[in-house]
């Protein structure tokens, strides 16, 4: 490792967080060294909260910051942005409602100078008003066995398809030509289980070293028509994805539960924006592809046939609409 290279980029993008960025930049800057940069991308407030952070770095002076501002662009640009300026070895994610544990960094920094993995991931944990206090003694990092269990190693992960970007460290090197998907939301379901594919260079720590905030004006709170489009481009490209990999019966199968949960995600999003299961016919041709590649998985003999046949659940969600109460 180059002695001027930071040891980890972490990447802050920020909008209009002007009651919980600062908190969130405390649980940072608490527990950092010169070895680490800080990137932080104010994506175009209209509150308080740029100003706020510029006062904040003022009186810190950590030698290794880039602020920036720009016109809102949305979060998946923002990032991009924090990725284009970011020098470290390794790079993560902070968003400006979210917190980090106290000892976050103390965990992570033996693995990271060891420089054994291209891809850490943990655990996280949510909060509204005070984050909780997890014991992360024990945490330690555990290989994905790839060699006794190949890509079956993931399965678990797969499963619980939890994408966030934020609850995992990156090498550099891994993310070398990737860029999140403008415009569009939910960017960590589109980007992140791909990184499982480039690399066997992966491990788990069983600790809470990431505190998410439940925050009422977050998009899981406020869904839109558009974040269903996010969810099944997510789809699509993991349809490409499996296309491009014929035979590949390993990845098939761990593509299947992906595919799975985006389908449950779709179904809720739909339900919550439309009052029923309403598919357009672009997205039932997915669902049908969808289908097909989940048949003979891991995934319940009944969701496949909801994808399948997501006509009926159409019909089936309008009935019991229209029952009176």
């Amino acid at each position: 490792m180059n002695p001027q290279q930071p040891l980890l980029s972490v990447i802050v993008p920020f909008y209009n967080n002007e009651a919980f960025v600062i908190a969130a930049l405390d649980s940072l800057f608490a527990q950092i060294s010169d070895d680490i940069e800080v990137v932080i991308i104010d994506d175009g407030s209209t509150d308080a909260s740029g100003a706020l952070v510029s006062q904040y770095l003022a009186q810190r002076r950590h030698p290794r910051v880039v602020f920036t501002s720009q016109a809102n662009g949305g979060i998946a640009h923002a990032r991009n942005v924090g990725l284009r300026l970011a020098t470290g070895r390794y790079i993560t994610f902070l968003d400006g409602d979210d917190l980090l544990s106290d000892d976050y960094l103390a965990i992570l920094r033996p693995q990271l100078t060891a420089g054994e993995y291209d891809l850490i991931d943990f655990n996280y944990q949510k909060f509204t008003e005070h984050p909780p206090t997890p014991d992360n003694r024990a945490a330690r990092p555990v290989a994905y066995d790839f060699s006794q269990l190949g890509l079956g190693s993931l399965q678990s992960l797969f499963e619980r398809s939890m994408w966030h970007l934020w609850s995992r460290v990156y090498k550099r090197t891994l993310l070398a030509g990737e860029a999140f998907e403008e415009g569009r939301r939910y960017e960590d379901v589109i980007f992140t289980p791909f990184q499982y594919f480039k690399t066997r260079r992966i491990a788990h720590l069983d600790g809470e070293l990431y505190f998410y905030r439940d925050n009422s004006q977050g998009i899981t709170r406020n869904i839109k028509p558009k974040d269903i489009e996010d969810m099944l481009f997510a789809m699509e490209k993991m349809l490409r994805f499996v296309a491009q990999h014929p035979g590949d019966e390993p990845l098939r199968r761990l593509a299947a539960l992906m595919l799975a949960n985006c389908f449950s995600e779709v179904k809720s999003m739909s339900k919550a924006v439309y009052g029923y299961y309403h598919y357009a016919p672009a997205t039932l041709h997915i669902l049908r592809c969808a289908a097909d590649v989940c048949r003979n998985s891991d995934v319940p003999g009944k969701k496949v046939r909801q994808m399948r046949y997501a006509r009926v659940d159409t019909f089936l969600s309008k009935l019991r609409g229209r029952r009176p109460r």
